[in-house]
């Protein structure tokens, strides 16, 4: 499942209207073998209700059968889906970038081409059926606590502070960690109109709350989830918040313990560090383009995998990036080694770091990167798999467009904070230049 990935993202009301929704579903339903069933979920946003209601009208009335689960989280919807033999799930939340925005993304395991022509409407007497359920939350809650050391963590109490963005893990998260003998102090756990947090993902601010709740309540660790239960950030037990690339690296090393010898995926913008962690441990690293980093997971059967914005993925659960399960395998980490977690992290190398973003239009995306690929990194490997990539033995440049937004995304990487501040300003200075 979800080997295919679509994603359409857009403005309520002006890009992405009602009719837009209810065409796109028709399409989705049209390419769909009769007799299959589609999930629908979505966060907890009051346009992302609205536009659902439109895309399950278009799939119903290509006579397809739609499962609603109503407001879930991405990895609840995907468990959810094998109960009901469905291939494909649609999900609709909340844009990370813009609260005007919402995200239409469609998981199959097939390719379903979005393309008008095949368009068509059922008679009235055949479109699809409508079923609403909800057994699958406490089967979701379920399989994550047969898939967790539950009386390892219950025997040592961990207390955790929570914030769930007030987004669709509201439901899920407290009574996980309830189940599991741990300490909840709660943040952001009151399903509301994400518009009330204004972003759908962890702020600066809101993660400075949860930093500072921390070292209130005397807490072993933070998480700060985004609405719709894909991304999180942690924060150690001095309020410290732990880069993406650390956690990747940690999850990385527990896999590979686990799995010897085993294949972790991540993107291209990966740490120097992760290289370090999978080699020492023996294992065979891959870095794919940024939105491919799921589908090589399951390609090359994986034992973990996530990327830079806080996303992981966990094959022995499910292919998916769950920040729900993420928070659990963190925290029973932290038990399993009886140590504090910045204690863990420290044990995982960091390198100075920065991404930073430069104005592109997006015609002249390929012109600037295939000028960059001709002057940058004469006596450096140079790595095309997204954007170019200049590698050297201390540090990397990676500069990659951005397919929303007409940016050039770039990444810098240094072993030492001198380089790190030379590079940047010499491939800023060279982007502008050929811009």
């Amino acid at each position: 499942m979800s080997l295919y990935i679509k994603e359409i993202r857009g403005a309520v009301n002006s890009e992405i209207t009602n009719e837009f929704a209810s065409n796109l579903g028709n399409i989705i339903g049209n390419f769909m073998r009769h007799g299959k069933k589609v999930v629908v979920g979505r966060d907890v946003n009051a346009s992302s209700q609205m536009i659902k209601r439109s895309i399950t009208a278009g799939i119903l009335a290509a006579g397809v059968d739609v499962i609603d689960f109503g407001v879930s989280p991405i990895p609840a919807a995907h468990y959810g889906s094998d109960l009901y033999d469905t291939d494909v799930i649609v999900t609709i939340t909340a844009s990370h970038l813009y609260p005007e925005e919402i995200d239409i993304k469609l998981f199959s395991d097939h390719d379903i081409p979005l393309v008008q022509r095949h368009a068509e409407k059922v008679p009235w007497d055949n479109i699809g059926q409508l079923s609403y359920v909800h057994d699958y939350v406490d089967k979701y809650i379920n399989a994550v606590l047969e898939n967790t050391k539950k009386d390892l963590i219950s025997s040592m109490a961990p207390k955790v502070v929570i914030d769930c963005a007030n987004g669709s893990a509201v439901p899920f998260m407290p009574e996980i960690l309830s189940k599991l003998g741990s300490e909840a102090i709660l943040f952001g756990c009151q399903p509301t109109n994400i518009t009330a947090r204004k972003f759908a993902e962890p702020t600066p601010e809101s993660i400075s709350l949860v930093s500072n709740l921390v070292n209130a309540v005397g807490a072993d660790m933070g998480i700060a989830m985004d609405n719709d239960g894909d991304r999180v950030v942690f924060i150690d037990e001095q309020g410290n918040i732990i880069r993406d690339q650390t956690i990747l690296g940690l999850l990385a090393r527990e896999a590979l313990i686990k799995k010897p010898g085993g294949t972790i995926v991540s993107s291209v913008a990966a740490s120097m560090s992760l290289d370090e962690i999978v080699k020492d441990h023996g294992g065979n690293l891959i870095k794919a383009p940024m939105d491919s980093v799921l589908e090589e997971i399951i390609k090359n059967n994986a034992a973990f995998g996530g990327d830079d914005a806080g996303t992981y993925v966990f094959p022995e659960f499910q292919n998916c990036f769950d920040a729900i399960f993420a928070s659990v395998k963190v925290l029973e980490i932290v038990c399993k080694h009886n140590k504090t977690l910045s204690t863990l992290v420290n044990e995982i190398p960091e390198y100075p770091r920065t991404v930073f973003s430069v104005e592109c239009e997006h015609d002249e995306k390929d012109a600037i990167l295939e000028s960059l690929r001709e002057n940058l990194g004469e006596n450096s490997e140079i790595d095309t798999t997204e954007g170019i990539k200049v590698i050297e033995e201390d540090s990397f440049v990676l500069v990659r467009p951005s397919r929303f937004e007409p940016l050039l995304r770039v990444y810098v990487e240094a072993k030492s904070s001198g380089k790190l501040q030379k590079l940047s300003h010499e491939i800023k200075k060279t982007i502008e230049k050929n811009d």
